[in-house]
């Protein structure tokens, strides 16, 4: 192959993808090896690129017509050449990587599957390959965006590359700054504080999408999350892109800030500004953290998920991603926020009840209520802290 590592083939998707064989020892982990090997590939991550087929499915059974992608981070190109095999209507893919070990892996590996003749492999840094391609006519449908860590050092030339009504695809894997471990590094990367709370993977996601907003404001252009989620260890956007200085106003209004008690775990949601805001709770009477900018509007398009769970059904038979596509939709219409069941339950020194028959007495008390792909024992609703409190204090009376 005229490589100087040794390759294994496997089987991901529709795709036979040789991929470096991995060299482990005693002080080198199997996590450590795979990014240290002379390619980059993460088998962790197929549920990633799973993702990103559902995703241009479900775009072309809504509107059905050819369009053209770019992976500028391609690795050993299997996202791409997945998708040059997997989704109809793909006119072009352009993949490109900073590594000529990548490049030429990426080529021997569409050569192999016989996508050569839409698939172009470029040896280029990934905002360089963006730049080339901010003109109306050679802009893309489709960019992903999915580093080592943030993916904000490369949102700028994504945004300029991506044609009007495209998508963007961003995967960020830097949890802790986004988790508020280290809450400077994300608000330097970021724009926004993270808070250290039950929900602070949903607020890490806000976070990231709130980046991508503030960001395309300043192009006078608008984002539009069609399905997001937070997984394993990583965060993954998907929004389609607008241009026009109305629709990135409207979009500038979805952001704001949560206020956290972390004496009663109330919460509190405030759009766009502070000014005048007390950042007292007026549950306890304590000092509220603030969290944020960040968006606060939806973090998916329901109508979109239902055809992407249609799709995923039809031809995945991936049940994990089929559940977390479900949960994300039946999520998306409610406030930010949950709640952690067995945290609350705690506080209240009350027992822990089951997830369903939480459900069922929030509905039954006039709220909307779903279960959230963030936390297995995580319950969102448009019920107060407050409220919350009252019924899971009514469930344990019952017994």
């Amino acid at each position: 192959m005229g490589l100087p590592f040794s390759t294994s083939q496997i089987r991901e998707g529709a795709a036979l993808i040789n991929v470096p064989v991995l060299e482990t020892c005693p002080d080198k982990s199997p996590d450590r090896a795979i990014y240290k090997a002379p390619v980059f590939y993460n088998p962790r991550m197929k549920l990633n690129r799973d993702s990103a087929v559902i995703v241009l499915k479900a775009h072309q059974r809504m509107f059905s017509k050819s369009f053209r992608l770019c992976e500028p981070m391609c690795g050993t190109g299997v996202r791409g050449i997945r998708l040059a095999l997997e989704v109809e209507g793909l006119e072009e893919v352009v993949l490109g990587d900073v590594n000529p070990l990548a490049v030429r892996l990426t080529e021997i590996n569409a050569d192999l599957n016989n996508v050569l003749d839409r698939v172009r492999v470029r040896l280029m840094e990934a905002n360089l390959l963006l730049a080339l391609h901010t003109s109306r006519t050679q802009r893309f449908d489709y960019i992903d965006i999915d580093p080592y860590g943030s993916p904000v050092p490369y949102i700028d030339s994504a945004l300029r590359a991506c044609r009007d009504g495209g998508i963007i695809a961003l995967t960020a894997t830097d949890m802790a700054p986004l988790c508020g471990v280290n809450p400077r590094a994300c608000l330097r990367r970021y724009g926004g504080w993270p808070l250290r709370t039950e929900y602070s993977k949903e607020l890490a996601l806000r976070l990231l999408i709130s980046s991508l907003v503030l960001a395309a404001a300043r192009l006078e252009m608008s984002i539009n999350p069609i399905f997001s989620f937070s997984i394993d260890h990583y965060l993954r956007v998907y929004a389609t892109v607008g241009r026009g200085a109305k629709g990135a106003d409207s979009c500038l209004n979805e952001v704001g800030y949560i206020l956290h008690c972390s004496n009663c775990l109330n919460r509190r949601v405030v759009r766009q500004s502070l000014w005048g805001v007390e950042e007292v709770c007026d549950v306890c009477g304590g000092k509220m953290e603030v969290g944020g900018p960040l968006w606060t509007g939806k973090l998916a398009d329901p109508a979109f998920c239902s055809v992407m769970a249609s799709i995923s059904e039809e031809h995945l038979g991936d049940l994990r991603l089929v559940r977390l596509i479900n949960l994300v939709r039946d999520e998306a219409e409610l406030p930010p926020s949950f709640y952690n069941i067995d945290l609350h339950c705690s506080r209240l020194k009350v027992r822990s009840q089951p997830t369903n028959k939480i459900l069922t007495s929030l509905r039954d008390a006039g709220f909307r209520a779903a279960r959230t792909h963030f936390d297995e024992r995580g319950v969102k609703s448009d019920a107060s802290n407050l409220e919350f409190d009252r019924i899971l204090k009514d469930l344990a009376e019952r017994g």
